[in-house]
């Protein structure tokens, strides 16, 4: 099987971002006297401001001003990865191993396009992506597919012929959905049977990649 383009995800698979985020959630949440359900907050990981933000005015909006939530969490978030957040394993050389061999890669986060830029900037990675789609550049977030489909067509290739990578169940189907073909790298949102079904391999890191890429892209 070849592919003509990787499309990464940004949060929980090139870094390692979701356990800082979940902890800047459960100090706010503790900061206003509520007790975060972290199923919960597992659920919603992978969607964009908009998506998540209405999924917790359904989930706590009777116990908690989201907004006032949202922006302090948003807050702390922010102060913690004020001087960079770190890379899981195996992304660095990935994405190095594909820009040394000319094949087109690009990012689809469901992260704004500044905090997008921002992260990537720390490790100096911008230079090796064709585009960074954000979540704030498109209409409908994951697990709508927009956002794979933008990313390939920036590209200017068809999403069948891209190799997406994800850790969220809602990264997932929305990668699925674009017609990619999805390695599910999982961090700490949670999955089911059906998002599991949908990869078309499971990696525990992407210390995998070099030796899966030479038989994909070699």
């Amino acid at each position: 099987m070849r592919f003509k383009a990787v499309i990464w995800d940004m949060d929980g698979l090139l870094l390692d971002t979701e356990r800082i985020s979940h902890e800047s959630w459960l100090q706010a949440s503790q900061e206003l006297g509520l007790e975060i359900d972290v199923v919960e907050f597992r659920r919603i990981i992978g969607m964009n401001e908009s998506s998540f933000r209405e999924a917790l005015h359904q989930a706590i909006g009777d116990q908690v001003d989201v907004p006032e939530l949202v922006a302090k969490s948003d807050k702390i978030y922010h102060q913690k990865i004020a001087h960079g957040v770190p890379m899981h394993q195996g992304a660095r050389i990935c994405i190095e191993w594909l820009s040394n061999e000319g094949i087109p890669q690009s990012v689809a986060t469901s992260s704004r396009q500044s905090l997008a830029q921002k992260k990537l900037g720390h490790h100096d990675l911008i230079c090796h992506f064709h585009s960074i789609v954000s979540g704030d550049q498109v209409t409908n977030g994951k697990p709508h597919p927009e956002i794979f489909i933008t990313a390939a067509e920036q590209m200017g290739v068809d999403p069948s012929d891209c190799l997406a990578f994800e850790d969220s169940r809602h990264g997932i189907h929305a990668a699925a959905a674009s017609g990619a073909r999805v390695i599910l790298v999982p961090d700490l949102a949670t999955h089911n049977d059906e998002s599991r079904g949908l990869a078309h391999e499971i990696w525990e890191s992407l210390e995998r990649g070099p030796e899966k890429f030479q038989e994909w892209f070699g």
